[in-house]
C-alpha cells in the first residue's frame, strides 16, 4: 500500500481516533497529570513504546524520539 504526500517523500499523518470508557479515560487523565503530560502526548508516546518494545518513560523521552530511535535514526 503507498501513502500519498504533499511534499517529497514525506508521508502525511493520519488522524487516529480511539475511545476509552469513562473510568479508563479518568486513569489515563490522572496518569497524563502525574507525568505533566498532555493526554494526547501521553497516549501518544504509550503507544509508540508499545509498538517499538522501547519503555522509557513518557517523562524522559518524547514520543517523536521514540519515533525516530524505532527507525534507527537515534
Amino acid at each position: 500500500m503507498r501513502s500519498r504526500s504533499t511534499m517529497g517523500d514525506k508521508p502525511n499523518k493520519v488522524p487516529v481516533t480511539v475511545r476509552f470508557d469513562p473510568e479508563l479515560l479518568l486513569l489515563l487523565r490522572q496518569e497524563a497529570d502525574k507525568r505533566g503530560e498532555s493526554l494526547s502526548n501521553y497516549i501518544r508516546s504509550s503507544s509508540v513504546m508499545r509498538l517499538t518494545g522501547e519503555l522509557v518513560p513518557a517523562s524522559k523521552d518524547s514520543s517523536k524520539e521514540a519515533y525516530l530511535r524505532s527507525k534507527g535514526i537515534r
